[in-house]
């Protein structure tokens, strides 16, 4: 995708589940490129799919772009598995790392700060200062397993803080947001994280990789996962709140979602659920960079794959 091309070039597809507001945007910005909202039926030789959710209603192997209005791209890199050659993957992530930053360290302090605590002996009437004064972020190690951009989004909310904060990957390389970055495997004890986040993305790879391997190398930590559910091994974390390894977790992402009534997580003190609201893909957020993306592409600028396919994320 590196020769220029014309607006009459192009067919886009907005999933139907995609607000209005994407779709006028393309149309005032590019008013001759064909939008469609429904199953594509278009002789234009470049087609754009733009979705969350892949479409079950036509063939996917038309598509050689394909753009997702989030950051979480699994059910796409899912459909698109089996399809040769994959389709150049983009995606919207905005200021999606920022948001998660906000709420990871929203939660940190109020854990650090016990702002829970505060409020019962508040209502007790009770001076006890002892039992309220609070820990210090820029006295604590946070480490954030996954270092992609909402690793670094979160990283850049505590490092601001002042905190401490280590990287945790798969092969451990170094990245600029994070004081220091090693391997997940090679966690280990004495690295005294206090504040552990998940921010990984789902594969099989991923699938339950937080958990005892991770959760026996800490004592009395925070545990927060804003990556994807099923990336954590929700009896591991049962197992590390009953030892107290982990004293409380909050959780926005749920292997299955929304969240089943009966689960344990709700009824669970030690556990704080929210219903996925972390990160959020703002409309002015996905506009721009759609938009962004369709204009170099008329231009004949390079467009570089934001996920790769084979992998996962």
């Amino acid at each position: 995708m590196t020769k220029p091309v014309a607006e009459t070039d192009i067919a886009v597809r907005i999933h139907s589940s995609q607000g209005d507001g994407l779709e006028q945007a393309v149309r005032e910005a590019f008013p001759d490129v064909e939008v469609f909202r429904g199953p594509m039926e278009s002789d234009r030789p470049e087609k754009v799919l733009v979705t969350f959710y892949p479409p079950e209603d036509e063939d996917l192997s038309k598509y050689r772009w394909v753009h997702c209005v989030g950051a979480g791209v699994d059910a796409i890199c899912k459909a698109f598995a089996d399809i040769e050659p994959a389709p150049l993957v983009t995606r919207t992530t905005g200021r999606m790392g920022q948001q998660i930053g906000e709420y990871c360290a929203g939660y940190a302090l109020s854990w650090l700060q016990k702002m829970a605590l505060r409020r019962a002996l508040e209502e007790a009437r009770d001076w006890d200062r002892e039992r309220a004064a609070p820990a210090y972020l820029f006295e604590t190690q946070v480490a954030i397993i996954g270092t992609g951009s909402i690793g670094q989004g979160v990283a850049g909310a505590f490092k601001g803080l002042q905190a401490l904060v280590l990287g945790l990957s798969r092969t451990g390389g170094a990245v600029e947001e994070f004081d220091e970055v090693m391997r997940l495997a090679d966690l280990s004890a004495d690295a005294g994280a206090k504040i552990v986040v998940g921010a990984l993305p789902f594969t099989p790879q991923t699938d339950s990789a937080i958990g005892a391997d991770v959760f026996d190398k800490l004592d009395g930590a925070l545990f927060i996962n804003v990556g994807r559910g099923a990336t954590l091994d929700e009896g591991a974390l049962k197992a590390a709140l009953d030892s107290g390894k982990v004293v409380h977790a909050v959780l926005d992402v749920f292997r299955d979602e929304p969240l089943d009534p009966g689960h344990w997580f709700w009824s669970d003190e030690r556990v704080t659920v929210t219903p996925h609201v972390s990160g959020l893909t703002l409309p002015s957020d996905g506009q721009a960079r759609l938009l962004e993306l369709l204009e170099r592409r008329l231009k004949g600028e390079a467009i570089e794959a934001d996920v790769d396919v084979a992998r996962g994320y």
